[in-house]
């Protein structure tokens, strides 16, 4: 589109518009780098907790590669697999921050060259004697102030893709990379066992196999949750059967999901948020170890969809994970963006029930 010859209407009129657009990016940035700012915070506190951790847990292993006749085999395993733990959170969460203060600097920059696009076009339109109310407004921008920011759908990207990082981030924590950490202690007993005790070596290779085969289907499992490549083409009940099977490989659990094969009209953002929180709400249920059966059942009304998740198993009357899945924060916003309600009930000693409304008006 060519530009308007300068000092013409049109050109003023496209120029004000231009330092308007900017002012609210330059609102919308800086109400990120608020965001980050706290991210990075309670990131570094925790990377300082957790360098403090590593230093107490490798003075300890050193210890007991010291002295490894005086403690029990189990002991041993249980001292490395929580060095190993902490070594790979804390160099997840040091990867964390650095991400973050980068994301900072970019965004920094990007707002100097909205401020210098802004003050350069207040200048012109100063001169030619169309300045708006626009220059308190930026003023207040650079001594980083903030007007009137609410419901900016930049800030709740950036924070959706934040909450989507740390999920994975803790899948990964609890999924491959333990079974990855569980394979390396393995190792080094059956190194350490193969000369002096080689039967008890021989079973532990046997344990080293079970671990590697369960560490795929964490990887598996894990690619799948990443990218639903089957959601689009078959829709969210086999997808979520698919999902289930990988679950089942590496916990006892017996799971039965129906609902239509097909999604219909399903708006796509519809499918897509019904399917992570059907995803969250099954690794709630599978993080309690009483839980045996899952039964998932999904239903597409004219007004709503609604989906129920009823989880069976010993002592669930004292389990929390399901019920405090409706406080966790990332939960919570993306309920708030449906306008969707997500409804616990405890059924008797050994059943509860989740249930998802999602309203389609």
């Amino acid at each position: 589109m060519p530009l308007p010859p300068p000092q013409t209407k049109e050109f003023l009129a496209r120029l004000e518009n231009l330092a308007t657009e900017c002012r609210r990016e330059l609102e919308e940035t800086s109400q990120s780098l608020q965001e980050i700012a706290l991210l990075i915070s309670q990131t570094a506190s925790e990377v300082e907790r957790l360098n403090q951790r590593e230093l107490q847990l490798a003075n300890r292993v050193r210890e007991v590669e010291a002295n490894l006749e005086a403690y029990a085999r189990s002991d041993i395993r249980d001292i490395l697999r929580a060095a190993h733990d902490v070594e790979l959170r804390h160099l997840m969460m040091r990867s964390q921050l650095e991400q973050l203060q980068e994301r900072e600097r970019t965004i920094r920059s990007h707002q100097e060259r909205l401020r210098t696009i802004v003050e350069l076009a207040e200048a012109y339109l100063e001169a030619e004697g169309g300045a708006g109310a626009g220059a308190p407004r930026t003023r207040a921008l650079r001594r980083g102030g903030t007007v009137g920011l609410t419901n900016l759908p930049f800030a709740e990207i950036i924070q959706a893709q934040e909450d989507e990082r740390l999920r994975l981030a803790q899948r990964v924590v609890d999924g491959p990379a333990q079974a990855l950490a569980n394979l390396i202690l393995t190792t080094e007993l059956c190194e350490r066992l193969m000369e002096r005790e080689p039967e008890q070596a021989r079973a532990e290779l046997g344990e080293l196999r079970r671990l590697a085969t369960r560490a795929l289907a964490e990887s598996r499992r894990l690619l799948l949750e990443l990218r639903p490549v089957l959601l689009r083409e078959l829709g969210i009940v086999p997808t979520l059967r698919r999902y289930l099977t990988e679950v089942g490989r590496n916990r006892p659990v017996e799971a039965q999901v129906r609902g239509p094969e097909t999604d219909g009209d399903l708006p796509e953002p519809v499918r897509l948020a019904l399917y992570r929180l059907l995803q969250e709400m099954i690794a709630a249920a599978v993080e309690d170890d009483g839980v045996r059966q899952i039964d998932i059942d999904v239903r597409y009304e004219d007004a709503q969809v609604v989906a129920r998740l009823s989880a069976r198993g010993e002592g669930l009357d004292r389990n929390q994970t399901l019920p405090r899945l409706r406080s966790e924060e990332p939960v919570q916003r993306r309920l708030e963006h449906l306008g969707a309600e997500l409804h616990f009930e405890p059924v008797d000693e050994t059943a509860t029930r989740l249930t998802l409304v999602i309203p389609l008006a």
